[in-house]
């Protein structure tokens, strides 16, 4: 079930899009808005069709007045699809990176330029995400 949210879906598109290499509108639709980063690459050797990547996901839901999200890291594998699992080492620093980031500038536009709220949803797995200041 739709929450009401002040944007249209069209306009919410278009400020998500805005953000970045993120959205996958492929996987948005106005019930849950799917965003992604291939952070660190498996193996840079392999043709770029057989690559895979180790990064992250997330999902925002309308939820109230604003969103909740969830997210999850893992293996982005040669089927495009992603597959949750441990992040190695000596990859675990730049996904952390990209997330952050990524984080920092949904919270500054959905929370400071659309007021609306985000929160962590009772799904969630992983720890809660916090806006920088």
């Amino acid at each position: 079930m739709s929450e009401q949210l002040p944007l249209s879906y069209g306009r919410l598109k278009t400020r998500f899009t805005a953000l970045g290499p993120y959205f996958r509108e492929g996987k948005s639709d106005t019930e849950r808005y799917f965003f992604d980063s291939l952070s660190v690459c498996v193996d840079a050797k392999k043709d770029p069709d057989a690559r895979e990547f180790w990064g992250w996901w997330l999902e925002l839901t309308p939820h109230f007045e604003g969103f909740e999200y969830r997210y999850g890291f893992g293996l982005y594998d040669k089927k495009g699809d992603w597959v949750a699992k441990s992040i190695p080492r000596e990859a675990q620093a730049a996904v952390d990176k990209t997330l952050t980031h990524f984080y920092d500038k949904l919270c500054a536009l959905l929370e400071d330029e659309l007021n609306l709220a985000l929160s962590p949803s009772q799904a969630l797995t992983e720890p809660e995400l916090a806006c920088s200041e």
